[in-house]
Parts: C-alpha cells; structure tokens; sequence
C-alpha cells in the first residue's frame, strides 16, 4: 500500500489549539515495543505506512525511547515513505535521559535541553521538529532559565511548537502558561477527571494531546493473546509496572459496559475520549497494522448514544471522578 494511497476512511483533522495549524484527530505513538531494535523493521514501518494512508498527520516520540532507537527508527521510515515532514506534526520530548544501559534519568538544564534538541534532530533526521514538549518535569524545574531556552529553540527555527507531557499536577502548572503551546496529560476512562484539564487549557488557546487514552491494558484483546507474543508480554509486563493504571474493579465494570454491536470496545473507549472537549489528538501506540485501522475507523463515528449514557451514570457513581 503506498504512504500516499487513500484509506477507504480517513481520520479527520481538527485544530491545534490556538496555533493556527491541524492536526489528525489520532496521533501514533512511536515508542514502547514499536521503537525496540528486536520488533522487526518491517513490521514497525507497516505500522507507520498505516497510519499515513489513514490520514494520520502527528506522530509523537521521545529521545528516551529505546535510547534514541524511536527517533532514528521514525526518521528513517518518515524518508523511506517519501513523507513529507512539512505536512506532519512529528514531535518529541527532552528532559528524559537514556543511558546505553537503558537507566533513565532527568535533566532539565537549559544548556542540556538545547544539546538534547539538536541530538533529536540529527537521530530523526530533520532542521526543525513540528513540537518539542519536556518529558515529565516538576514545577520546580520550569525555571525562568528553561523557559528563555524553549523560546530560543523556536526563534532559532529548530521548533515550531513547544510542549509538556506530564502528569495531571504539573499539567495544571502550565496551563495559561508561556511558551507552552501544547499540553499532553494522561485521558482515558480510568482518569476520566483529567479530561477537565483539556477544557481549561483550551479555554487558554493551547492544544491538547491524550496521551494513553486506552489505558495501556484496559482495552486489549483477550489475555491468551497477549500471552502468545513477544510484544504482548512485554505490554503486559509494562502494564503490570504501573498499579495506578491496573484497577481491576473498575476495568471489569468498563468491560461490561463497553460492548456495542459494530463495536471494539477500544474503539468506544477511543469515541468517548475523542469527544471530550478541548481534545486536538489522541496519541495511541500499537506494533499492528490493523489496530490502526480500527482506530481510524472509529475515529469517524460518534459514540452511541446509550454507551455514553451508561459512561455517564459508571462515572457519577464513581467517588474518584466525582471527587
């Protein structure tokens, strides 16, 4: 299938905030097993060869992923594919070090978020990337120092937008705040109370990315599938890592909620959140050709009608939500 050839449906564009531009309503995530050197490069560039026939303009990464592997492995397939980088929004994240043994660590230093910049240029391949957002910061370390060096990047040509994924706390830092164009927190039917952080930021002209609006796990296929696939027990293990996002209670009441006929419940799980207000994209990863599809297919539907009823009443009797 040609990067250029038109999918039967096409995931729509919304605006981008206040910035002026669009963006696809459904972003790929490029990191996790996707970027690992062991997920076969054929593989990983059907995925994205995918996602450009369905429309798909925001491809999202990080320098940390796979220690630098995502951004090369995206760059790379971007050129292979004739993409035009112009016509896309590929971002990425700096903050988040990856040493060669794969141990993460912080830093925020002016200085170093400037060195990290033009590393993730040269590993992706590109003069200028569409968003640079900071990886996971705290409050404390968006000095007036790093914030003049954000500009300085923007003014330089070597972004056109600037960015924060975090969690809810710090997401709420930066609302209304400058140079932050674009806010990515964590959305899904298990932290359906962040959607409120997408309404505000809108309200302060800035866009709003989901990030994990599957909830990693939640919305898989049955277990036994997973069980059977390198990538799978990876997802799993990873899934397992992060108790906050693995409330067994809950998701087995989402389960019985989520089914329609015509329906994945990943694709109603994905209609809810893509109709919350102030939501520019939902960022999602996959290591499969035919869940994008089933994503962008949903991606032109409206949520039924008793399915976001039943959302409503699961939510309101929620003391979590509700809280």
């Amino acid at each position: 299938m040609s990067p250029h050839s038109k999918s039967p449906s096409t995931v729509p564009q919304r605006a981008l905030g206040a910035t002026g531009q669009s963006v696809s309503c459904l972003g790929l995530g490029c990191a996790s097993y996707w970027a690992k050197p062991r997920f076969a490069e054929n593989k990983a560039r059907a995925v994205v060869e995918t996602a450009l026939a369905s429309g798909i303009t925001l491809f999202d990464t990080g320098a940390s992923y796979a220690a630098g592997h995502a951004e090369q492995r995206l760059g790379r397939l971007l050129r292979e594919l004739d993409a035009d980088p112009d016509a896309l929004l590929i971002g990425t994240k700096v903050g988040t070090i990856s040493d060669v043994r794969g141990r993460l660590r912080k830093d925020f230093d002016p200085n170093s978020i400037i060195e990290q910049t033009e590393q993730s240029l040269k590993r992706l391949g590109l003069e200028q990337v569409g968003l640079i957002q900071l990886h996971g910061p705290e409050p404390t370390d968006l000095t007036d120092e790093l914030l003049t060096a954000l500009e300085q990047l923007k003014q330089q040509g070597k972004a056109r937008l600037i960015g924060i994924n975090a969690n809810d706390r710090i997401i709420q830092h930066a609302i209304a705040r400058e140079p932050f164009d674009v806010l990515m927190p964590f959305i899904s039917l298990l932290e359906p109370d962040h959607k409120q952080l997408a309404r505000h930021a809108a309200d302060a002209g800035q866009a709003v990315l989901a990030a994990g609006p599957l909830a990693r796990m939640l919305f898989a296929p049955p277990l036994a599938s997973w069980l059977t696939r390198p990538s799978g027990l990876w997802y799993l293990a990873r899934a397992l890592r992060h108790p906050r996002s693995m409330r067994w209670r809950k998701m087995r009441a989402l389960h019985s909620i989520l089914k329609h006929q015509g329906w994945t419940s990943a694709q109603l799980a994905l209609a809810w959140i893509l109709e919350q207000p102030g939501i520019s994209s939902a960022v999602f990863g996959t290591t499969k050709p035919e869940h994008v599809s089933e994503l962008t297919a949903a991606s032109q539907r409206a949520l039924p009608s008793a399915i976001r009823q039943k959302l409503l009443n699961f939510l309101a009797d929620d003391p979590e939500f509700t809280r």
